[in-house]
């Protein structure tokens, strides 16, 4: 696959199914992967009136075969702007090819034409010999509130930080659906 053929560009609504693609092979073997998810909020999400991130796609020819998005941020640390960068995606057949950095570079561009500095991302042991090649790193611990947890957590607000503290809900509600509130 020649190099030249490859284009990053930002992605367009048009190119949701192509998303929504590899989004569903993205997410096999994660515990999300029988999730269902909603084209609505992945449409809003991206193209909607208030987007939460860019989004940008690799293509060769007229065909998507990779993804990431961007979104600016601020640390306080370093009193500078810079981008969380997330779900890097490419279709397994055009995996070690170069089109990861090449998004990563495009994101580079985009952020610093936004006043930002840095990239801060993560990834797993497959992309991590790639960062490691040009990105400082260190262990973390990274931690995710959602389902019933999350909104028994936001239930708490206003409580004294005793009462909070006392009344986190249990880990295992994570795996729990939440349940409708008023």
């Amino acid at each position: 696959m020649a190099s030249i053929d490859l284009r990053i560009r930002s992605a367009r609504e048009a190119d949701l199914d192509d998303i929504e693609e590899m989004i569903d092979d993205f997410v096999k073997g994660h515990p999300a992967e029988n999730h269902s998810r909603s084209r609505t909020k992945l449409r809003e999400a991206y193209f909607g009136a208030a987007p939460l991130a860019r989004l940008l796609v690799a293509t060769r020819g007229e065909r998507v075969i990779g993804m990431g998005q961007w979104a600016l941020i601020y640390d306080v640390f370093w009193g500078m702007y810079g981008a969380n960068v997330e779900w890097l995606y490419v279709r397994p057949e055009h995996r070690r090819t170069g089109v990861v950095a090449a998004i990563v570079a495009e994101i580079g561009t985009q952020v610093r034409d936004a006043g930002g500095e840095f990239l801060h991302g993560g990834g797993n042991r497959d992309a991590e010999s790639l960062y490691e090649r040009v990105a400082m790193g260190w262990k973390a611990h990274e931690c995710y509130v959602s389902a019933e947890a999350f909104h028994a957590l936001a239930d708490l607000a206003g409580l004294t930080p005793r009462e909070i503290v006392r009344r986190l809900p249990d880990p295992a509600l994570n795996k729990v659906p939440a349940r409708v509130r008023a």
